[in-house]
């Protein structure tokens, strides 16, 4: 639920919201999740340690579900912008840069609670986080292909599976080795795969 949804719920019941209790519920529920994982993480849990009632948190998010998806949109992957790329630069360095970005942080509580979600046996709540990760990453390679998608006729096929390849690898490394990619390993899905793809089309 967003900030604006949740201003809209408590204005219905007439109780506004400590907004500034937002990110300490939500930056906690990340610390529980990275500590503990997705199936141990409880309400109760992250109310103690946020030091805010249950009640707090569930005029908030409805479920617990809610809450990890919400906490899910603080971290790089969720939060990025096609404006943080150099776009100055030639294609190959944009799609480096955008894979490094979506998949790439040096915040290791980050990169624990992603993991955590990641390996949650939820089919709603995966179902959630993937929409949320493909609308912002897809949008954000369209605005980089903008001017090769007609020049090199790249299809709405061929976008799709543009838009799977980085995400799928890179997951499936860092699950399979239990550890995040290298920039050599992003280098290469752009080289032999991606760009391919996009120039000889």
């Amino acid at each position: 639920m967003s900030d604006e949804n949740h201003h809209q719920a408590e204005g219905k019941r007439g109780r506004p919201l400590d907004m500034s209790l937002n990110q300490v519920i939500l930056e906690t529920t990340l610390d529980l999740l990275a500590e503990n994982g997705y199936d141990s993480l409880t309400v109760d849990a992250v109310a103690i340690k946020a030091k805010v009632g249950k009640g707090t948190i569930y005029r908030r998010w409805s479920s617990k579900m809610e809450l990890v998806i919400d906490a899910a949109t603080l971290m790089s992957p969720f939060e990025i912008s096609v404006k943080q790329l150099n776009t100055n630069q030639p294609l190959r360095g944009q799609l480096i840069d955008l894979l490094t970005l979506f998949f790439r942080h040096d915040n290791k509580k980050y990169e624990k609670a992603m993991t955590a979600i990641c390996n949650a046996v939820n089919e709603q709540l995966d179902k959630a986080i993937r929409d949320a990760f493909n609308w912002r990453y897809k949008g954000a390679l369209e605005t980089i292909l903008q001017s090769y998608i007609t020049e090199n006729q790249i299809t709405l096929e061929d976008l799709e599976l543009l838009s799977d390849i980085g995400p799928a690898l890179i997951m499936y490394y860092n699950y399979s080795r239990n550890q995040s990619s290298d920039d050599r390993y992003v280098e290469r899905i752009v080289d032999k795969l991606m760009l391919p793809l996009i120039i000889t089309k």
